[in-house]
């Protein structure tokens, strides 16, 4: 008789949800999750920008570039992803109130 593998718990079905921020130094960390604050506060909106922000950060925390580049344009990231909502939550409730 044959023996047909257990394959529900293999590892490399369920990728590791925290891989992205594993190995990055702590001031990364808090700016590559600082934009999803606007998750609570902005809503769906909020939370696309915010999303896009982190994914964007955790994108440069592991680009080869200098600490003071990257930790300005990480910076640049996080003020964007603030700037970016509060315009586009103007435009919409200018928009939406008219």
């Amino acid at each position: 008789m044959s023996h047909t593998p257990d394959l529900g718990s293999n590892s490399l079905s369920k990728p590791d949800p925290w891989a992205k921020f594993r190995g990055l130094a702590w001031w990364q960390l808090v700016l590559s999750i600082a934009p999803i604050i606007l998750l609570p506060i902005g809503g769906a909106i909020g939370g696309a920008i915010g999303a896009a922000g982190l994914y964007a950060n955790l994108s440069l925390a592991r680009k080869p570039l200098g600490t003071s580049v990257k930790l300005f344009v990480m910076l640049g990231v996080v003020l964007g992803s603030y700037l970016g909502y509060f315009l586009a939550a103007g435009v919409l409730y200018n928009l939406l109130k008219g």
